[in-house]
């Protein structure tokens, strides 16, 4: 992208952004920002949907599933912050008295963090750790949930979005005790890594981040999604404005 306009994009979503709490996945979302509350004083209302057609137009394009995702999320964009040469830390736990847990489980779920890593696009590198008490991430592990699930997600973001921590729980088997291969934990882990990143479900049942994928790969389309949350800040996307 043009940097001259990813500066543009940048500014503009600063002028936009301002979630309002601490937040988990599934919480109320923020209050809309307002034109008196933006930046810090008073912006027109007119700049300000200029702003954000500017940052829609920027995610926009069929290749991505960012339109689906502020659907789904209500317009609410959530991320880690680029991290430069610092890593995120990775506990992959390993817990005794898990039916059907192994190393080989576990080596799964690694290789699917190394993964995203590897192809994702993102600002957003793994190291992994013994150390629980210091990992930004936690890796848990249950024999299934009691829905039809395998895999889940939860994270933790600030007052603007920007996630500081979260936990992966999954399963070593399916809800109907069914117990699961190496590979599709490795699935199943690779589709909640992308909700830990901040990805939202995609609307095409082709790529990884779709509600119930069988692909056994990140596409290019997840990938190209995920590029572009890492392009512009975090926050709401919604506008309510008070007057001009």
């Amino acid at each position: 992208m043009n940097p001259r306009l990813l500066g543009a994009v940048a500014v503009a979503a600063a002028a936009l952004y301002g979630a309002r709490y601490l937040g988990r996945t599934g919480v109320p979302d923020a209050a809309p920002v307002t034109a008196q509350a933006s930046l810090g004083g008073t912006i027109s209302a007119d700049s300000l949907r200029a702003r954000r057609q500017a940052i829609l137009r920027h995610i926009a394009g069929p290749d991505s599933y960012l339109p689906a995702m502020l659907a789904e999320g209500d317009s609410v964009l959530k991320r880690w912050p680029d991290r430069g040469v610092r890593p995120l830390t990775v506990y992959l736990g390993g817990p005794g008295g898990v039916r059907g847990f192994t190393a080989d489980k576990r080596d799964a779920a690694r290789q699917a963090f190394v993964r995203w890593e590897r192809v994702g696009a993102i600002p957003v590198r793994f190291v992994f750790t013994a150390d629980s008490a210091g990992a930004e991430v936690h890796v848990h592990w249950v024999e299934h949930f009691s829905i039809r699930r395998a895999g889940q997600a939860d994270i933790t973001w600030d007052r603007e979005g920007w996630i500081v921590r979260a936990t992966l729980t999954l399963a070593t088997h399916t809800s109907e005790a069914i117990p699961l291969s190496d590979d599709a934990v490795h699935t199943v882990a690779l589709h909640e890594i992308g909700h830990l990143l901040g990805l939202g479900h995609s609307d095409d049942p082709g790529d990884v981040m779709y509600p119930s994928t069988d692909v056994h790969d990140i596409t290019p389309r997840d990938r190209h999604t995920a590029r572009l949350l890492y392009s512009v800040p975090p926050g709401s996307l919604r506008l309510k404005v008070t007057g001009r």
